[in-house]
């Protein structure tokens, strides 16, 4: 029998003139745990599963050099340092993660043919499948099971896990209507998201959204502002134009993507430093009141240079009603050789300017093992925020936020937001090719009026849920915080079983639900 091995992306099999034989065996190795009775027998205390041997044998014909080459190949390809995807020929859909074990063998005696094998160790003593199974409303009532919602808000999910052992899913929650907590039941746990307790409304702090460009998706209540001073950079011009807009481009991987948003369109006719700037005057909330003490800002970027050496800032200020800067957050790339640029932190007070910058480097994220590849700001991701908690200011990065105090900021109320998208006009290696602001919202937090409350998750926000490490994200921001205590992530058993979704009690619209996982195989 011949079949084919991939390890790791390679195909062995083009090293060698065939696979002959393999050793699965049934299943993993099962280790049970025994305690001797006082004269016959023992009491059975647990059984778990162990790691799990495959070994695959090998012929090489013989040809100049050939058997030379076999070793350095083969060694080559399996030369890893922590466990890689094992594919079979004759089990496509099964990929088992392996390492190299023992010494692979080849012996050489013969003078027409030499004959190998190679172990390898599944330190999880099973298989995954190569594939997803995505259960959604679309493809409900299919193989991979069904969701019903129902009129109370909840939703009632069977799921059919067609693998030998419990997988994890990962669960995406899109809210239909403002909501505060999600209870997910399964047969193997339990997990709540939010605060059970949350109401609708009769609070005394609110929150209240001020503005959404998902409503506003061409940002046409953002002003020319250009002329005006710039709030950080008094130096800057801000006599071009920026505005909204739809292209197409050629991404890393030579596919043809489309973007929108705010950009620059024209950088102006000052020299040195100068670029476009809008404005928007943030309403008043529901009692009538201007201004943002405590402010929250959602936005997503994209920032990529298809040259080396291009430059640019692209910057979202927050001013009080007087034009006194207060924060902002941006990118600057002032890197007119190679392609390394900064996120930067800017605060206001006493001693404005930029508290903090942290580089890297303004790819579109294809460099994975690049040590500051732009996991952030490309065009997949680019989830951000900023916020103003009375004299604490934050801004999001990586999973945390950077955070300052700023005493004589406490009592400052934000009543502005500023765009601005600049390069210097002496560069000539020109302009960064995508500077992009994609999607902005704010809110205003601790609004003093019994009334109806925007909820922690917002209508159209998303939550999605790895049940494998236990993360959870809101609209792409890392808010592990949001498990209640004492709950935890769960399991699917193998076969159908049943998931219901609660929400909180005063809200009857269900949310959209997304299930995928991988099935995991004896």
């Amino acid at each position: 029998m011949a079949f084919s091995v991939n390890f790791n992306g390679v195909e062995l099999s083009g090293m060698v003139d065939g696979f002959t034989a393999i050793t699965r065996n049934i299943g993993s190795s099962w280790n049970n745990s025994t305690r001797n009775r006082l004269r016959i027998g023992a009491d059975f205390i647990n059984s778990s599963i162990g790691s799990k041997s495959i070994t695959v044998n090998f012929i090489a014909n013989v040809k100049k050099d050939r058997f030379v080459t076999t070793r350095n190949s083969i060694a080559s390809a399996l030369n890893v340092t922590e466990p890689a995807p094992l594919i079979f020929g004759d089990d496509p859909n099964k990929v088992w993660y392996a390492i190299p074990d023992g010494a692979p063998t080849l012996d050489e005696s013969s003078f027409y043919q030499a004959i190998g094998s190679i172990t390898f160790l599944v330190p999880d003593g099973h298989a995954y499948s190569t594939y997803s199974n995505v259960l959604n409303l679309s493809n409900s009532g299919g193989i991979n099971g069904s969701i019903t919602p129902n009129s109370d808000g909840s939703v009632d999910i069977t799921i059919n896990n067609q693998g030998t052992l419990p997988a994890w899913i990962n669960l995406t929650l899109t809210n239909n209507h403002e909501n505060g907590y999600f209870g997910i039941a399964g047969v193997n746990g339990s997990l709540e998201i939010g605060k059970r307790e949350e109401v609708d409304g009769v609070v005394l702090h609110n929150s209240e959204i001020l503005y959404d460009s998902k409503t506003d998706p061409k940002f046409s209540k953002f002003v020319s502002a250009a002329g005006q001073p710039h709030p950080e950079w008094t130096g800057a011009g801000t006599n071009g134009t920026i505005g909204y807009q739809e292209y197409s481009y050629k991404s890393w991987d030579g596919s043809t993507k489309k973007m929108s948003g705010m950009k620059l369109i024209d950088p102006g006719s000052q020299t040195g430093f100068r670029g476009g700037m809008q404005v928007l005057v943030l309403p008043p909330d529901s009692n009538g009141q201007l201004g943002c003490v405590d402010f929250y800002a959602w936005f997503r970027l994209f920032t990529w240079t298809t040259n080396m050496g291009q430059t640019g800032c692209m910057q979202i200020l927050f001013t009080d009603a007087n034009d006194k800067f207060v924060g902002g957050y941006g990118t600057l790339k002032d890197d007119r050789i190679g392609n390394i640029g900064t996120v930067g932190f800017w605060t206001g007070g006493n001693n404005p300017g930029e508290w903090k910058n942290i580089p890297y480097v303004v790819n579109n994220g294809e460099q994975k093992k690049l040590r500051d590849n732009n996991t952030m700001l490309n065009e997949n991701a680019g989830q951000l925020d900023f916020y103003k908690k009375g004299a604490e200011i934050g801004f999001y990065w990586k999973n945390g936020h950077q955070r300052t105090y700023i005493p004589e900021l406490e009592n400052v109320a934000i009543a502005k937001v500023y765009f601005f998208f600049g390069n210097w006009s002496t560069n000539p290696r020109g302009t960064m090719t995508h500077m992009v602001i994609r999607d902005f919202w704010c809110r205003k937090d601790n609004v003093q009026k019994w009334d109806d409350l925007p909820n922690r998750y917002k209508q159209g926000s998303s939550i999605a849920i790895s049940m494998a490490n236990g993360g959870v994200s809101i609209d792409g921001i890392s808010s592990i915080t949001e498990i209640v205590t004492g709950t935890e992530p769960f399991s699917i058993p193998p076969g159908i079983s049943q998931i219901k979704i609660i929400q909180s009690s005063w809200n009857n619209t269900p949310p959209d639900v997304e299930i995928s996982w991988q099935e995991r195989i004896l």
